[in-house]
């Protein structure tokens, strides 16, 4: 890869990698079970870190990672590369007018067909794959995104593969002020063969329904139901990944406050625990 692509430095190992003083940044893209380990490490030798999500595998790792970047003074953030988005902005701003009025209940979907492979770690629950680990996590932080605040489990469902690992999660929550959600996700033959990612929103006065809030820059639509009238529109924009590069700079720079990682990277992964929890699936123990 280093050579097609002219890459002139080529680290032996991570931990090269991290040593080295012409690194100033990683980006954790390992599978969850190495987030915290290797995230750590580069925070204590002086690097900021864009970690992937789901941020660790569990709440415990996750504040420890979070204790590690404040510890070190440097920037850690979580890689929910849609929040960047000038899409989501959009959408936090139309609720903030009240088109649909107060919010009432939130149903967040996101299924991708992932099929199973020994060499993928989707569906190895060793290495922190499951369906509400790897895409559940998104409709988690939609729906707390939204909300700006934290929700409790009513009750959840996992559907459990022999591999171990949830193919598919469906989780009733409730807010502060009686707003509900739902959030499902899927891995497994039930999910479509294209992804699925949607949210709707119900509001006192009307919906709002989110069409691909996971990747607005391949086609986007917020699509508005209030007061008997629909409209449509769509947000343009440069990827996501492009959006959320510019906000970790921004951090590390100290010209913007992190939108991501700290408390929310704890509380996501809190919700994703009482999510499993709730639901009675077991997982290997994570120290």
């Amino acid at each position: 890869f280093a050579d097609e692509h002219n890459v002139p430095g080529i680290a032996e190992s991570y931990a090269a990698l991290i040593d080295s003083p012409d690194v100033d940044a990683v980006y954790n893209a390992l599978p969850p079970n190495l987030h915290e380990q290797w995230s750590v490490a580069a925070l204590q030798a002086g690097k900021h870190v864009l970690c992937e999500k789901p941020f660790a595998m569990n709440e415990l790792q996750a504040r420890r990672m979070v204790k590690a970047g404040e510890a070190s003074h440097r920037v850690l953030i979580e890689a929910f590369h849609y929040r960047f988005h000038p899409y989501l902005q959009r959408v936090l701003s139309l609720l903030a007018e009240g088109v649909i009025g107060d919010v009432q209940h939130i149903e967040a979907q996101f299924d991708v067909r992932i099929p199973y492979s020994a060499a993928e770690f989707r569906h190895d629950p060793l290495l922190g794959g499951g369906a509400l680990m790897d895409l559940g996590c998104y409709p988690a932080h939609w729906i707390r995104t939204i909300m700006g605040s934290e929700p409790e489990v009513l009750q959840a469902a996992c559907v459990r593969s022999e591999a171990g690992v949830d193919v598919s999660t469906r989780a009733a929550l409730r807010f502060a002020g009686g707003v509900t959600a739902e959030i499902t996700t899927a891995m497994d033959d039930s999910a479509a063969k294209q992804h699925c990612a949607r949210i709707v929103i119900e509001g006192e006065k009307g919906r709002m329904t989110l069409e691909n809030p996971i990747a607005p820059h391949h086609g986007n639509a917020i699509i508005i139901d209030a007061d008997g009238v629909q409209r449509s529109e769509s947000v343009e924009g440069e990827s996501t990944y492009f959006y959320q590069l510019r906000h970790f700079a921004a951090v590390v720079d100290g010209s913007e406050t992190p939108l991501t990682g700290g408390e929310d990277a704890i509380h996501n992964m809190q919700l994703i625990d009482n999510i499993y929890t709730a639901a009675g699936f077991k997982r290997p123990d994570f120290v």
